[in-house]
């Protein structure tokens, strides 16, 4: 068997390629069943080869002497929010923000946070069959994640909900009818092969008739806010809007503009990736942090990002203008090494910000640069990652 690694944000690539196919599917069933020794929750999003590989892992699940949940299609924080004081762990088939042809593995604690250190799972890999395992359904198991989703009162709201034709179509448009919202549906159809295209968080409508538009990306955990008045807000401008008073953690991404409107020493940067943003709050104190894709993490809030709460909560306060922004322009790259290391000290020099990194769930080298001149030295810079 080949070895099977975990990346920053569980395994993703192309459905069909090793591991994610029917064997490694299995292989890291059987592995998450002996690394929790407990049962495994296994929810899957909208691709068409998510069901498939659910089941798999399920197999590996019961093959391992565990007991395999069958949740069905719900978004990643609701799968979290499913394992929480049951002493289960969590497996959830998605690519999350990728198109159709990707799928992925993300594993979720006990305690309904990801697995930051795979190791102990990547250890389990390979061990052998153990008899009295088994499947059985999930009843309703987004019912946890509804419980903890903030209720504001929506009543007279018209808002427009993209479910990037993902995990949320089921669940998010009913919820905010539940509370009152006059809701049109957008990017809600999926075939198994429409998710993410052209639709969704990294796709926002440019103009809309409703007060808001909440787009989600394929599993649900990241969110853009479309609002008639202010326009797109990302990431960013959540955190702005929804800053309290002390440390606020943002990443190496956050615009520059964000941490001069809030004020001297305030925002405190991480690294990319979920597991740095909990970190740094965690060290801080801070009560919230994110992203400026749309993963948002509250002290007080679910066990993982959750696009649709972060939205709740934000039409729970005012809000004021949207902070001034820093130019800011980023670039992806199809390479595997970063490079351009001429180009970037020139680049910095000049006076601008610039973050080169390889992706963690893509063979992409994505390059931001942010100051008067953006736009030209990351063309640049990327060109010379390409040479």
């Amino acid at each position: 068997m080949k070895p099977i690694r975990f990346g920053t944000d569980g395994i993703r690539g192309p459905a069909g390629e090793w591991p994610l196919t029917p064997e490694g599917a299995r292989a890291i069933g059987g592995a998450v069943a002996r690394w929790s020794g407990g049962p495994v929750v296994v929810g899957w999003d909208t691709r068409e080869s998510s069901p498939a590989l659910a089941d798999s892992v399920l197999e590996g699940v019961a093959a391992a002497g565990g007991v395999g949940l069958r949740a069905g299609v719900l978004p990643t924080p609701a799968l979290s929010c499913a394992v929480v004081g049951t002493g289960a762990a969590g497996v959830m088939i998605t690519a999350s923000h990728n198109l159709w042809a990707d799928n992925g593995v993300k594993v979720v604690g006990r305690d309904g946070r990801k697995v930051f250190d795979p190791t102990p799972i990547e250890a389990a890999i390979g061990v052998p069959a153990k008899a009295g395992g088994r499947i059985a359904e999930l009843a309703d198991a987004a019912h946890a994640w509804r419980e903890r989703l903030p209720r504001p009162d929506l009543r007279g709201r018209t808002i427009l909900i993209d479910c990037a034709h993902g995990a949320a179509t089921d669940h998010a448009p009913a919820f905010l009818e539940s509370l009152g919202a006059r809701v049109t549906r957008r990017g809600c159809t999926p075939d198994g092969r429409n998710i993410n295209d052209g639709v969704g968080a990294l796709h926002p409508p440019s103009e809309i008739s409703e007060n808001l538009a909440i787009c989600l990306d394929g599993d649900g955990d990241r969110v853009t806010l479309v609002d008639s008045a202010r326009g797109v807000l990302d990431g960013d401008d959540l955190l702005y809007f929804l800053a309290d008073e002390g440390p606020v953690v943002g990443t190496v991404m956050t615009n520059g503009g964000l941490e001069r409107a809030l004020g001297p020493g305030r925002l405190v940067r991480a690294p990319v990736g979920d597991r740095f943003v909990a970190e740094a709050m965690g060290s801080s104190g801070a009560k919230i942090g994110g992203e400026p894709s749309g993963h948002l993490l509250f002290a007080d809030g679910l066990p993982t990002s959750c696009g649709l709460y972060t939205a709740l909560r934000a039409l729970a306060v005012p809000w004021g203008d949207k902070f001034h922004r820093l130019p800011q322009v980023t670039r992806n790259v199809r390479a595997t090494a970063v490079g351009a290391a001429d180009e970037i000290a020139r680049a910095e020099r000049a006076g601008h910000r610039v973050i080169v990194r390889k992706s963690g769930t893509e063979p992409v080298v994505r390059v931001m640069v942010e100051g008067e001149d953006a736009a030209r030295w990351a063309d640049e810079i990327a060109r010379a990652i390409t040479l």
